[in-house]
């Protein structure tokens, strides 16, 4: 028989994970449903949870100097900007970004958008939870709230691009 270590296996609902509100300019929530620091995962090679954005709100512009994300929009619409080109975005749009790629994406709609986003390596949980404010389903949406100071020190450290990196990256036009 070989000796197998065997990975996890489970069937998560709506509102299971650890959930976080976010700061300006997205105040929406983030609950990471998979990945490092969640219990029984700890050797998994990706992060993944889920992103509710109200309407008018963005996440900013950034990228990843060692992460592949995906995000798969299955709420609501609006737009991505990626290296500068805008496309528009709804239900079943699958937006794929490599390492450098600068990008953004902002709800223009009338409701809230949600994404679930893929990240590996992680990283991207380590910003959530350093970022956000405890939420439990149900619970109002708090006052507005601004992102810590050393956000760029966070990010660095979970992978994250400078922006002079995403920069020099951009392809020419």
């Amino acid at each position: 028989m070989v000796d197998q270590e065997k990975g996890p296996g489970r069937v998560l609902g709506a509102e299971d994970g650890e959930s976080f509100w976010q700061p300006a300019p997205h105040r929406g929530y983030m609950t990471i449903k998979v990945g490092p620091g969640v219990e029984g995962d700890a050797d998994l090679g990706f992060a993944f949870g889920i992103q509710v954005m109200p309407p008018g709100c963005q996440v900013a512009e950034h990228g990843h100097a060692r992460n592949t994300e995906i995000l798969f929009v299955y709420e609501g619409t609006g737009y991505a900007e990626i290296d500068g080109v805008r496309e528009a975005i709804g239900p079943g749009s699958t937006i794929v970004l490599g390492k450098f790629v600068g990008h953004s994406v902002v709800n223009d709609g009338d409701t809230d958008m949600k994404f679930a986003w893929f990240f590996t390596p992680p990283g991207l949980d380590d910003v959530v939870r350093a970022m956000g404010v405890p939420r439990e389903p149900g619970q109002d949406v708090p006052t507005e709230f601004a992102p810590p100071d050393n956000i760029r020190e966070i990010a660095m450290a979970a992978g994250f691009a400078a922006p002079e990196q995403i920069a020099a990256a951009r392809p020419t036009r």
